[in-house]
């Protein structure tokens, strides 16, 4: 692999962690001004769609340079994939909000919201981790970025057990379950970046042999 395309799929690697880092500070802003949610949807959705664009930058890359039967080219494309599902994700946290006509944010949810843009954060300084060191597993980082799919299902498992047992509105335990749930998959996709790069960390430590 040519240092250069290593460098352009780094640097696009980065741009999409930026987005959504972008994305995950924005969604916080339901927090304190719910009543502007719509907006806020679509400022999120703005950041996703440029996490997209970058997605087939590399993918245009990709087919232009033939990079497509080398193995850190492909496990970089993985990562690259992973990351972008996070931008996904987080846009449909928003959209559940707008979709089921949610009207409030509870404060058992607030720390979950907090987590998604201190977990994107992580994830960038895993990304350039991995950019400046091209042997050595960053165990600790990987474990770390892990950790917030392991710390949410604590919390996941509270909140349902308490929706079950004291909702009363059938349409509000349907409302909330959805969105533990598509929490629950924004962390799920957080800890697949962790495993995507572990098992591009792995390959690098092999080559190096």
């Amino acid at each position: 692999m040519k240092q250069t395309d290593r460098d352009f799929i780094f640097s696009c690697i980065n741009r999409i962690c930026q987005a959504l880092i972008n994305e995950a500070e924005v969604l916080c802003e339901f927090i304190d001004d719910y009543e502007d949610r719509e907006m806020i949807t679509r400022h999120v959705a703005s950041f996703e769609d440029d996490a997209d664009n970058i997605k087939h930058e590399v993918e245009f890359y990709y087919q232009d340079n033939r990079l497509y039967r080398e193995p850190e080219c492909m496990m970089l494309l993985d990562v690259v994939y992973a990351i972008e599902k996070c931008t996904d994700i987080i846009y449909d946290v928003a959209k559940t909000f707008i979709r089921l006509n949610i009207l409030e944010v509870k404060d058992c949810i607030i720390s979950s919201f907090m987590s998604a843009g201190t977990g994107a954060v992580k994830m960038t300084e895993l990304m350039e981790i991995m950019r400046t060191t091209r042997t050595g597993t960053p165990i600790k980082d990987l474990i770390e970025l892990d950790h917030y799919s392991i710390e949410y299902m604590r919390i996941y498992d509270l909140n349902m057990n308490k929706l079950y047992v004291d909702g009363t509105d059938p349409l509000e335990v349907m409302r909330w379950t959805a969105v533990y749930d598509v929490f629950k998959d924004l962390f799920s996709s957080y800890e697949a970046v962790a495993e995507q790069c572990g098992k591009y960390s792995i390959l690098m430590d092999g080559s190096a042999i």
